[in-house]
């Protein structure tokens, strides 16, 4: 199957008129923005919610089997 797109030909003006297109159009780099003090403590509370959710059901399949 990789050899059937090698043998198609390839117009080079038009290639090199996608490359010119496409050299234009560079996609910008990102910088990574710190985080806020609100977003720090959104994510804090949040990971606090997972563990207190997790460990109420620890504590409720321990208390249902009576390990306790």
């Amino acid at each position: 199957m990789a050899d059937d797109q090698n043998k198609r030909p390839v117009n080079a003006k038009l290639q090199a008129e996608i490359d010119a297109q496409l050299n234009q159009h560079r996609v910008p780099k990102i910088e990574k923005k710190s985080r806020t003090r609100i977003e720090k403590m959104i994510l804090v509370m949040s990971w606090l919610m997972v563990i207190l959710m997790v460990g109420s059901v620890v504590y409720a399949a321990v208390s249902a089997l009576g390990w306790m």
